[in-house]
């Protein structure tokens, strides 16, 4: 079972006294749910007590009962949210193999001011072909988005892929991480790296070397 397979790549946050259900088994069931149109853990638990023998058995429920509610919420509340992305969007491309774009960008989540006035900023990875984001990482928030970039990159797979994003990316630590990795990048520059631009002006109009051929 295709399904199964993925799910078995999540680490397990669990104990060893608190492994009840396989977790493969209980995240089945949760995109099982999902995929009936059913939103959230009351009304997976509820879909969970009405499948049959056979149906438990395929999503690995072997001793009968399905998980209660509280199990449910208690596994999705201590699952490691970014392994789960950085899994998904790794399957993104394994089913895929002519997406080659990834743009990275930071964005402000809306409605996450605390009481201090401070939200949350998160820099996702985004794959326009998939139309899906295949990993993110939390930030500090704008301007401080570079060793964030950093730890995104060396979690995804940039083999024969090509990053973009703003021009706050073109730095010499990004673009030697997507190289070593095997990407290539296409990033903006201001004038605010003035030289920098200077000298990308000067090899366009006097080129010492012909640009490398993209396979």
């Amino acid at each position: 079972m295709r399904l199964k397979a993925i799910l078995q790549r999540i680490p397990d946050p669990r104990g060893k006294q608190g492994r009840d259900y396989r977790l493969w088994s209980i995240l089945g069931l949760i995109v099982v749910s999902l995929l009936c149109g059913r939103r959230g853990m009351k009304a997976a638990f509820r879909l969970g007590r009405t499948l049959s023998r056979r149906q438990r058995a395929q999503l690995g429920f072997v001793r009968g009962a399905t998980p209660c509610h509280a199990t449910l919420t208690e596994t999705l509340r201590i699952i490691d949210a970014r392994a789960l992305a950085d899994i998904l969007g790794a399957l993104y491309f394994e089913e895929s193999g002519d997406a080659r774009h990834i743009a990275i960008d930071g964005k402000t989540m809306r409605a996450s001011k605390d009481g201090e006035g401070k939200a949350e900023h998160v820099l996702s990875a985004f794959c326009g072909g998939l139309r899906t984001v295949l990993s993110h990482e939390g930030s500090r928030g704008k301007g401080l988005e570079i060793p964030d970039a950093l730890r995104l990159l060396d979690r995804l797979d940039l083999k024969d892929k090509i990053v973009t994003g703003d021009a706050i990316f073109c730095q010499k630590s990004i673009t030697t991480k997507i190289v070593e990795r095997g990407g290539d990048y296409l990033f903006p520059i201001k004038d605010n790296q003035r030289t920098l631009r200077e000298n990308v002006e000067t090899a366009f109009k006097e080129p010492i070397f012909p640009p490398r051929e993209l396979r």
